[in-house]
């Protein structure tokens, strides 16, 4: 048995051509649709990057307990079970918040691995004096200008770099059996960075200052850089097509595409200046953003070019892997099997996603509700953890650590004690001429209001909604607070 996870960070479904673009060219996926099954109603879980990989690893929702973080010592994870089953694991990756302080003990899971540098601020070029940064629009700093020294022609880039070395190993191990291969590619996540020919392949005739790294927040350019920071994504989402296609073509060339089972998608998308916003995490969770592409070919391309619609999550593809494999899934796993989804089981009537400390979504597949806090501190928040890192490159504050307690909290943690450690959270900021968010929660029908412009006002709906929420919160032990912070009745005692 074989198995290629192909993942790339921060893809938009709607920039595929196997979700109906007609001027984005991915051939590679396109193909990987025709040859497979492609979900039409497949969600985000917890954001971003890391806690989205955490689900990838653990078949658990993240954001109800913590924020940005390491694997925990409790956690039960897609390497170390199929190891145990005899199934050799292998990671290829450009994507740095691995190796970074709040990404521990992910690679480490995998018999073996290899790091691509040269993505975003990762530390990797080293020149002491400072360098003149080119005149710019958004963000540009000075390790990412550095980093792009060594990466002027597209061989260069970090994403083809692990792409080939996929297709090495691919090689070396044509003749072996009982692998999970995870090629995860930091691109096309900002900065949207590629070779002029990709840009042109769109007709971008930009002319401006640099800008191919909007900053997180409200849009203020004209309707040109717009237009331009578009075609720069549409490039290197088409590029990063392009040499994920070269991995593709190694299994299908040592004879082992039919043999193995492929998985294709994303963390999340992104906003490329939709409702007035640039990038994540500070607005509410449009689809843009949460609504993501999932594609399996199936070994023996079994069910070509079909399409699902169950609902589905990012916590279902570890028991995914896990039955392809015959591995046994752990007691505290809450996703489900995509194989049980092609067997026409219903997974889930609803799904549950958001980020730690901010709004909590939630939906069926067709509305989507937004569940904002009504405090204006986000609050109250604990974030419960073995490891006590605070997020990207950060620890909690010093100053928080009077204020932390340990207990033993949750029934997954397999009686671990937890620091519980607060923190504070966030309201979605609004765009201009929006109302505050705090306390403003939102209810969309977007198979009637695909573009979510349009909030219902529909009080039944909404309160079933409110009781479903609360039903997962009871499900996934969710602390006390998340109950109070988002003005949802607690169960009783």
């Amino acid at each position: 048995m074989r198995a290629l996870f192909l993942v790339m960070d921060t893809v938009r479904r709607d920039y595929l051509t196997a979700y109906g673009n007609d001027w984005v060219q991915t051939p590679n996926i396109t193909r990987l649709s025709r040859e497979g099954v492609t979900f039409d109603n497949h969600w985000v879980g917890s954001l971003p990057c890391m806690p989205a990989r955490r689900e990838f690893m653990t078949g658990r929702h993240n954001f109800l307990y913590r924020g940005w973080g390491p694997i925990e010592p409790f956690d039960d994870t897609l390497p170390r079970l199929l190891r145990e089953e005899g199934v050799f694991t292998h990671l290829l990756t450009d994507h740095d918040h691995y190796f970074e302080l709040g990404g521990e003990n992910y690679h480490t899971c995998f018999n073996t691995w290899d790091f691509f540098r040269g993505t975003e601020h990762d530390p990797w070029v080293s020149i002491v004096d400072r360098m003149a940064l080119p005149e710019h629009l958004g963000k540009l700093s000075q390790q990412n200008w550095h980093n792009r020294q060594k990466q002027q022609t597209e061989e260069e880039f970090s994403g083809p770099r692990t792409c080939r070395s996929a297709v090495e190993w691919l090689e070396a191990n044509k003749k072996a059996d009982d692998w999970f291969l995870q090629v995860e590619l930091f691109d096309p996540h900002e900065p949207f960075t590629c070779t002029d020919r990709w840009r042109e392949l769109y007709g971008d005739d930009w002319e401006g200052t640099l800008f191919d790294w909007p900053d997180y927040r409200v849009v203020d350019e004209d309707p040109g850089a717009i237009e331009h920071v578009r075609k720069c994504y549409a490039g290197l989402l088409s590029m990063t097509d392009h040499w994920a296609g070269k991995v593709l073509a190694k299994l299908e060339e040592i004879g082992v595409l039919d043999d193995t089972l492929v998985v294709y998608t994303t963390d999340h998308g992104t906003m490329l200046a939709e409702h007035q916003y640039w990038m994540k995490n500070y607005m509410p969770m449009f689809n843009e953003i949460v609504r993501i592409p999932l594609v399996l070919r199936l070994p023996r391309a079994a069910s070509a070019g079909t399409r699902c619609a169950a609902l589905t999550q990012t916590i279902d593809v570890m028991p995914t892997f896990l039955e392809h494999f015959g591995a046994p899934t752990p007691p505290h796993v809450y996703g489900k099997s995509l194989f049980a989804a092609l067997r026409g089981e219903t997974l889930r009537p609803d799904a549950l996603f958001g980020y730690f400390g901010k709004a909590t979504n939630i939906t069926d597949g067709r509305h989507v509700y937004m569940r904002n806090p009504v405090q204006e501190d986000g609050g109250p928040l604990h974030a419960y953890t073995a490891m006590p890192v605070g997020g990207l490159n950060s620890w909690f504050p010093r100053e928080s650590h009077e204020r932390m307690e340990m207990g033993r909290y949750f029934g997954h943690t397999y009686n671990m004690p937890l620091y519980k450690i607060p923190t504070t959270g966030q309201v979605p900021v609004a765009a201009p001429g929006e109302p505050s968010y705090l306390g403003r929660h939102q209810l969309f029908d977007t198979e009637a209001d695909p573009r979510q412009e349009h909030p219902l006002d529909n009080p039944p709906l909404e309160a079933h909604f409110v009781g479903r929420l609360a039903a997962h919160f009871r499900t996934h032990e969710a602390p006390a607070e998340q109950y109070l912070r988002l003005g949802i009745p607690a169960p009783a005692a």
